[in-house]
């Protein structure tokens, strides 16, 4: 009976003791448990606090590299469109990743493959541009200088022209015939000078055509013009008009002389067919379009 009793309380104990070693066993399985999820926990925690700064890190590169765009400006409507549409993408990356978990590493992974794809886009547009501004400076040097060219062979030629005009003008000046000796006198009917004007008939100016080599010799139309006390021109029925400055003017007298380049005495009447009033008269002689002298009387 003891002996019995024995065994059964050697049994309880080996039931007891194993019950032990599985409670045991599962205490040490949720030990292990417990700090495997911890770890694991802890490691997530450190993978989404890195995926944050990796997103804030990312986000602030992507908003400078808009911020380059903005500063990259160009005088070329193509280049322009190009830029903004670069931006555009840039900013729509930017509006991707704001959207993504920080978790999710393997879009920001590919986020950043992205950005530096965008900026190797934005170093290629800085070559062209500054390629392109160099080229411009290059030609705006090259066309200042071509215009400072130009301006100094304009006013070259202008000097040249002034002198050339200038020079015509002394040839022109040197080939004018000139009167000199004039002398307006008024004839009475028997061609006897008279100071008084209710006796005159006619008016007589004589003079010399100068010597010149330089003017061209031959025929030549010299016109008398009597201006009257009134300002009006001394005419009759034989008198006309000449060219003169591009207008028709009147003349009171006309001789034509063979000029040979000498000295020439000269005389040209006048002819009254009218009622003249005391007063100065005034003779100008006019000969290849120019005013070759002028001479006066006061008539009492």
């Amino acid at each position: 009976m003891q002996e019995n009793n024995n065994n059964q309380g050697a049994g309880v104990n080996k039931l007891l003791l194993a019950l032990a070693i599985v409670e045991a066993a599962v205490i040490v399985w949720l030990l292990v448990a417990m700090n495997s999820s911890k770890k694991e926990a802890e490691q997530l925690i450190s993978q989404i606090e890195i995926g944050n700064m990796e997103k804030d890190s990312l986000s602030h590169e992507m908003s400078l590299l808009v911020d380059d765009y903005n500063q990259l400006k160009i005088d070329n409507d193509t280049i322009n469109a190009q830029l903004e549409e670069q931006k555009a993408k840039v900013v729509e990356l930017m509006e991707n990743l704001r959207r993504t978990k920080a978790s999710n590493r393997d879009s920001i992974k590919r986020y950043k493959a992205e950005l530096e794809t965008m900026r190797s886009i934005m170093r290629s547009f800085v070559v062209q541009i500054d390629s392109l501004n160099t080229k411009n400076i290059m030609l705006t040097e090259e066309n200042t200088r071509l215009s400072g060219q130009l301006s100094s062979v304009k006013n070259e030629n202008k000097k040249l022209s002034n002198a050339k005009d200038s020079l015509q003008g002394r040839v022109k000046e040197a080939e004018a015939l000139k009167a000199v000796g004039m002398k307006l006198t008024a004839l009475n009917d028997r061609d006897n000078e008279t100071s008084r004007i209710i006796k005159a008939q006619k008016f007589r100016v004589t003079f010399t055509i100068n010597e010149n080599e330089m003017t061209k010799t031959g025929e030549k139309d010299v016109y008398l013009r009597l201006v009257k006390p009134n300002g009006e021109i001394l005419k009759n029925e034989n008198t006309g008009f000449f060219k003169y400055q591009g207008s028709d003017i009147a003349y009171s007298g006309k001789k034509t002389i063979n000029y040979d380049g000498k000295a020439q005495p000269v005389t040209i009447y006048a002819i009254s067919r009218e009622v003249l009033s005391g007063g100065v008269y005034q003779a100008d002689l006019f000969c290849d379009g120019r005013n070759i002298g002028s001479v006066s009387v006061k008539m009492n």
